[in-house]
């Protein structure tokens, strides 16, 4: 038997003990997590070393003016892409013209194989594989242009296998346990290979933050295979959780239909441009009540957490944390504290953040994007992009549970990056009409 100490977790739930873990980045280091799923994705040690090697200041490429490593230049480089600005309305026009072409009831039945048609023509769909074939197929394309799609057709169909499965990434799962998330996440990585492999004049319509990791892991001597398993992290990173964000809203608003026309009513303004138009800004800054409906989702589903190795003995809530163990977070039983989110706290409502805003989402119990330094970057574009399909697709379609279908649960006991998907990976029939009066 081994005398080697067993490794601790301490676990905090306090929202002042979160607070003050967030605002420690001497000895609480999320490094060593990252590197364990590079690891876990099969990176080399030679390219963890290199991106985590102190660059120039005066390097070439995005600015380095404080001598950081790629690793971490890399999410201020994300942060360019997604917060708002260029970047950001980048992505979200893209997303629009890829939902715009598609979201009508010709290309329901004919681009959407799991569709059923009926006689009266109406469609009956599975919403999540839906919202999955629609959001994931928008990231990728905002992200990769259309040459990633033409290089494999399948890879949002195999992106879900993975997904599914990626616990086993964050559990580190033995090889021969995980050989099915192993073959899914191999045909994405031979997908962005030979993507990348392809001269950059000849792709086209990417996000600036694709071409331009590319680049500075490429001056870093950095190998193609290495190349495609990061980018296939950013793929994973980007498409997790906005396709099961609009599954679980709509989910929440459909169960509830009275929502549907609260939405409509209050969208319908953006859909009233001379210049035909949608008015992007007015769904973003004039719609109290689907931002609500917004954050009471994220409340509801968001099951992330924060995960830090303690580099040093620490105090945090009058206890030592000792150095060489971890630390984990779990941000989920905070979004249900009844003396914050009041005795209804268990049940949808989004009228609490119409009531209380803006305290709700500004008090310490509120971290469905993390916090501190390793808050989501892609909060922003995960919600332009799920809101943009949502309110499309309300507008242009009558759309209702397909007989009486009870809620899905929400699996609870798989760790993820964002958003929970539903316990036994359980659908929800969902029948779709053109509506005769579209906004």
């Amino acid at each position: 038997m081994s005398d080697a100490p067993q490794e601790r977790i301490y676990v905090i739930t306090k929202p002042k003990d979160v607070a003050d873990a967030y605002r420690n980045t001497e000895s609480l280091s999320f490094n060593e997590f990252v590197q364990a799923v590079m690891r876990a994705c099969d990176n080399t040690e030679s390219c963890i070393q290199a991106m985590y090697t102190p660059l120039p200041r005066d390097k070439a490429g995005f600015a380095n003016p404080q001598g950081k490593s790629l690793a971490t230049l890399a999410r201020q480089m994300h942060i360019h892409q997604l917060y708002p600005g260029k970047g950001l309305d980048f992505l979200e026009r893209t997303f629009l013209e890829w939902f715009d072409v598609r979201m009508n009831m010709e290309k329901l039945h004919s681009g959407c194989s799991y569709a059923t048609k009926r006689d009266d023509g109406d469609v009956v769909l599975p919403l999540m594989e839906w919202c999955s074939d629609f959001l994931i197929s928008a990231g990728q394309r905002a992200y990769f242009g259309d040459e990633l799609g033409q290089i494999d057709g399948n890879l949002v169909r195999e992106f879900v296998k993975f997904d599914e499965l990626s616990w086993q990434v964050l559990y580190q799962y033995p090889e021969l346990l995980a050989g099915e998330m192993k073959r899914s996440r191999d045909v994405i990585q031979r997908a962005l290979k030979k993507y990348i492999q392809l001269p950059q004049s000849q792709r086209s319509g990417e996000a600036w933050f694709t071409k331009a990791m590319e680049n500075e892991m490429r001056a870093l001597n950095i190998g193609e295979d290495d190349i495609a398993t990061m980018l296939m992290t950013i793929y994973w990173v980007l498409n997790t959780s906005t396709r099961k964000a609009a599954f679980w809203l709509l989910s929440y608003i459909l169960h509830t239909p009275s929502l549907i026309l609260v939405i409509r009513n209050e969208t319908k303004p953006a859909f009233n441009n001379s210049d035909g138009k949608l008015n992007l800004d007015y769904i973003h800054n004039q719609c109290p009540q689907l931002n609500a409906m917004w954050n009471e989702m994220i409340r509801m589903s968001a099951s992330a957490a924060l995960v830090r190795f303690i580099t040093a003995d620490t105090v945090i809530g009058g206890k030592v944390l000792r150095r060489g163990n971890r630390l984990l977070i779990p941000f989920r039983q905070l979004h249900f504290d009844k003396s914050v989110f009041g005795e209804t706290a268990d049940s949808f409502d989004h009228e609490r953040f119409l009531e209380m805003k803006p305290s709700l989402t500004q008090s310490g119990t509120w971290r469905p994007f993390g916090g501190g330094g390793t808050m989501c970057p892609g909060r922003h574009a995960a919600k332009k992009c799920v809101l943009l399909f949502v309110v499309l697709l309300l507008q242009r379609f009558d759309i209702e549970v397909d007989g009486w279908q009870s809620l899905p649960v929400a699996d609870e006991g798989k760790p993820v990056l964002g958003i929970m998907s539903t316990r036994e990976n359980r659908d929800l029939r969902v029948r779709v009409t053109a509506r005769k009066t579209f906004a």
